[in-house]
């Protein structure tokens, strides 16, 4: 975002800032934010601010001073995510990322953004798609395309709509194609990649990364389509002190017959065409930074090895049941599927 767009000098006039108003496009919000000569953020002016002051006598060539609100809103850390949704419930449309002596580092979008969840994303997108050839002999599977755009990408996009800041690939196939579409077309935003030398397995690739920003992780499968609400998935692992969360989706098995519970020989109740429904993991994990010390270096690891793991050392291992669509996009018949899906998906 631009944030001279926003922003105004505290020795400009009530003038100036109707001028600067006046030029914003159609829909943008009608705010501004007064800097002073340490750039930092002062306080806000509305144009109902200038209606306001103009209304109780202050000139055109006053001080933006004189009618500034030095009681803004603002975010100061980007831990406190409960923070934006109790801005958004309030109608408010931009605010100022500002650090502890309120320099203005950027300004939030609450148009655009869902949350701001203080977490690292690693997408693991190293595999070889076997099982969909021919489709992937030259393309890696993340990158085939749904709706115009590639697998990857509309996660990676999910992802950022939650104000996710720091995001990490994990590549090796073909690996090169990843990181040139991304070296291309997100170049504005903090992607890193991580790339295997040999296959690690579905999360051993996360141990190469030693510089995580964030207390927690989240990791998730590149070929998965899905509407998860992150949100929702972080506060409840949160609000669990949860060591790591697995995301799952729901199988229901129908049982078309009787089912007889017995001891020994001896009926003790039946059950006429029951279903069951289980719960499966969805590729989709959040995990407490320091339970990553677990996971081997330059080892093959999967997901489910960490899992076992930390159950084995009693640590909190919990699932989070998607509401949402979800798909694994592993076989030409999901793909095919998540072409046709998509069309009706609301992210």
């Amino acid at each position: 975002m631009n944030n001279s767009k926003y922003t105004i000098l505290e020795n400009k006039t009530i003038k100036y800032a109707l001028e600067k108003i006046n030029s914003f496009e159609t829909g943008m919000p009608l705010i501004l934010f007064v800097i002073n000569s340490k750039a930092q953020v002062v306080a806000s002016v509305t144009d109902g601010d200038i209606r306001r002051g103009m209304v109780n006598g202050v000139k055109l060539e006053d001080s933006i001073l004189s009618v500034a609100n030095k009681n803004y809103k603002y975010i100061k850390d980007l831990i406190d995510y409960k923070k934006i949704n109790e801005y958004k419930e309030l109608d408010l449309k931009i605010i100022p990322y500002v650090n502890n002596n309120f320099e203005l580092i950027d300004f939030i979008d609450l148009t655009k953004l869902k949350a701001l969840l203080p977490i690292d994303a690693v997408i693991m997108a190293g595999g070889k798609g076997l099982r969909l050839k021919p489709y992937t002999n030259d393309i890696p599977k993340p990158m085939l395309e749904l709706a115009g755009k590639p697998i990857i990408a509309h996660n990676v996009d999910r992802l950022i709509s939650y104000g996710v800041r720091n995001i990490y690939i994990s590549v090796n196939h073909l690996k090169e194609q990843i990181i040139d579409y991304f070296k291309k077309n997100y170049s504005k935003h903090n992607i890193q990649f991580i790339e295997e030398n040999s296959p690690l397995g579905t999360i051993g690739s996360i141990g190469l990364v030693d510089d995580f920003k964030n207390n927690d992780i989240l990791v998730m499968n590149a070929d998965v389509l899905t509407n998860i609400d992150f949100y929702d998935f972080y506060s409840n692992y949160k609000n669990h002190n949860d060591n790591m969360s697995i995301a799952t989706f729901n199988i229901r098995i129908n049982i078309p017959y009787a089912v007889l519970d017995t001891t020994d020989k001896k009926i003790n109740s039946l059950i006429e065409k029951p279903s069951y429904t289980y719960y499966s993991n969805a590729g989709i994990y959040l995990i407490k930074k320091e339970m990553l010390n677990y996971i081997p270096k330059n080892q093959k690891y999967d997901s489910t090895d960490l899992m076992e793991k930390l159950i084995e050392q009693n640590k909190k291992v919990t699932h989070f049941p998607i509401r949402g669509y979800w798909l694994d996009i592993g076989n030409a018949q999901n793909y095919a599927k998540a072409q046709d899906d998509i069309r009706y998906i609301k992210f």
